[in-house]
Parts: C-alpha cells; structure tokens; sequence
C-alpha cells in the first residue's frame, strides 16, 4: 500500500518505473514471506488461550491447578514473540516519517491510519506480555 502511494506521489510513472518498484514490492514481500514462515516454523503448540486461561493472566491469579497450568503455557507462549514489538515500533517509525515528508494529504491520511493500526497492534501485544511476565513472575502460582 505504501509502495502504491510513492509511486502515485507524482514522481516517474512511466511503465519502467512502475514495473521497477513492482518488482521491489514483490521482493520485499516475498523476503517478508520467507521470514515469517521461518519464524513460524516451530513445532506446532496447541492453542491453550481458553477464556478460563485468559481471565487468570488478566487478574494475575487462579486456585485452579488446571487453569493456572493454561494460563502459565499461555504465558510462556506471549512471551516467545518480544521480537515483534521491535517490528511494529520501527513500522509506526516508518510511518511517521511518511507523514512528515509526504506532499500530499492522501499520503498523509493513510500514513496516519496506517501508524494508529500498528501502534494498536503495538499497545495489544505490550499488554499480553506484561501480563504474562506478571503472571510468570507471581509465587503464589507455583
């Protein structure tokens, strides 16, 4: 989306030019590709977010030795994605500095939405290993 609104922002767009950045679209989006099946390339952990398992991380605490063994794999599995908070800070940093050198207002307005998204996703993920980190943290569990 970005790529399309640079090569929209009223520099060459000759037919050259345009195959040119699609071309670097396509390889940045096939590296992007690469990397992400790569990091997902673990073996597969069942999905243990039951809501039961959700509300003991939220508070911090459960007498149920059942529910306290989810929520405790739930955290250990919040916890194994810390990179991708580096990824979404340097994607609202990219971002910003779209609206800042942009000269037209379309580039701004989706620079900006584009920001708020990834911060959201920023802000989400922060929040889930916080509470993981307090949950993993928390004697009372053990």
């Amino acid at each position: 989306m970005t790529v399309a609104v640079i090569a929209l922002d009223g520099r060459d767009t000759s037919p050259g030019a345009l195959l040119k950045i699609f071309l670097i679209a396509l390889v940045l989006a096939a590296l992007g590709a690469a990397v992400a099946l790569l990091a997902s390339h673990r073996p597969p952990t069942p999905r243990t977010a039951s809501p039961a398992a959700r509300q003991a991380l939220r508070v911090g605490h459960t007498d149920d030795p059942r529910i306290d063994a989810l929520a405790r794999q739930e955290a250990e599995r919040r916890q194994g994605g810390r990179w991708v908070l580096w990824i979404l800070a340097f994607a609202v940093l990219l971002e910003a500095l779209l609206v800042v050198g942009a000269s037209r207002p379309s580039t701004r307005v989706i620079a900006v939405v584009l920001g708020v998204f990834w911060a959201i996703q920023g802000w989400m993920r922060w929040r889930d290993l916080r509470e993981a980190r307090r949950y993993l943290a928390d004697d009372h569990n053990a």
